[in-house]
């Protein structure tokens, strides 16, 4: 038996060109669009309203929820001011005598109060999703800590909505 000998062709050193040169290319451009890069996309600062709910609270502690209020929300320094704030009993859920669940409402006077609000932020849309101070995403079903006014709760986020069109 013979054996072949390899020898490099026309072919062979394209193939290998052709690696090289996408695999520089993609290096290229991970550089290029890195936060730093020139080629590096930066959003513009925007306001969102974002609808929150607080369930369960004492009936005292709703009284820091009214319209223009401040509260910081999130774990940073970002602040948002309180619009269009309702106050309503606390709803939960019993079962009646057929074993269905249904919604109760707790006492109007002396009962757990829940508050839904809408809170004005700033911060930028990246990928369709607000992001809080550009750190926090404000997703809808997430929770976000809620402090001021001497008091701190946790809300769920229902919806975000940028302002003045703005995305």
């Amino acid at each position: 038996m013979k054996e072949k000998k390899f020898t490099f062709g026309v072919l062979d050193v394209f193939l290998i060109l052709v690696v090289i040169l996408s695999a520089a290319g993609i290096a290229v451009r991970c550089v290029l669009t890195d936060e730093n890069g020139i080629l590096a996309r930066t959003p513009e600062k925007t306001s969102a309203a974002v609808q929150i709910l607080i369930e369960g609270i004492e009936n005292s502690s709703s009284d820091y929820f009214s319209e223009d209020a401040v509260f910081t929300v999130g774990s940073g320094d970002d602040e948002g001011r309180l619009m269009s704030v309702t106050v309503q009993p606390a709803e939960y859920y019993v079962e009646n005598e057929n074993g269905e669940l249904e919604i109760a409402y707790e006492d109007a006077e002396n009962g757990r109060r829940d508050v839904r609000c809408t809170v004005v932020v700033e911060g930028y849309y990246r990928d369709g999703i607000f992001m809080l101070g550009g750190k926090t995403p404000m997703l809808p079903g997430s929770s976000v800590p809620v402090s001021g006014g001497g008091i701190t709760v946790t809300a769920l986020i229902i919806d975000t909505a940028p302002i003045d069109g703005d995305t």
